[in-house]
C-alpha cells in the first residue's frame, strides 16, 4: 500500500528485512494504515454507521494488541502522523484513493488482530 510506505516514511520507518516472530515495521506499518483508514473514514463518512462502528472498534482492539509489543510514545506517533496524513489529499478530498485506503484498512485490522491474538506475528 503506497499510503502507508508514504506514512511510514515521513515517520522515519522502513520495512525491516530481519525475520523475527515479531517484526515491529510490519505491525507498525499495519497499524498506521489501519488509524489512517479510520481518520479517512471520519473525514469523507466512506462506511456505513455500522461499518464505522466494527472499523474504531477492530482500531480499539488492534492498539491493545500492539501495547505490549510497542511503546506507546510510538503509537502515539503513528496515530498522528496518520490523521495529519488523513487530513492531506488525495485523501481529505475524499476520492477515489479515500475510498480504497478505508476499505484495506478494514481488511488489514482484521486479518492482524486474528493475528497478533492467534500469537501468530505474520
Amino acid at each position: 500500500m503506497d499510503f502507508l510506505k508514504k506514512l511510514l516514511s515521513t515517520i522515519g520507518i522502513g520495512r525491516s528485512k530481519a525475520s523475527s516472530d515479531f517484526n515491529a515495521s510490519e505491525v507498525a506499518e499495519a497499524y498506521a494504515g489501519v488509524s489512517a483508514g479510520v481518520e479517512i473514514n471520519r473525514n469523507c463518512s466512506i462506511l456505513s454507521d455500522e461499518e464505522t462502528m466494527a472499523l474504531e472498534k477492530a482500531l480499539d482492539e488492534f492498539t491493545k494488541a500492539i501495547g505490549e509489543k510497542l511503546r506507546p510514545e510510538f503509537i502515539s506517533m503513528l496515530r498522528k502522523s496518520a490523521k495529519e496524513m488523513a487530513d492531506d489529499p488525495p485523501y481529505i478530498d475524499c476520492a477515489k484513493e479515500a475510498c480504497d485506503s478505508v476499505k484495506e484498512a478494514q481488511e488489514v485490522a482484521r486479518y492482524w488482530i486474528s493475528a497478533l491474538e492467534a500469537g501468530n506475528d505474520r
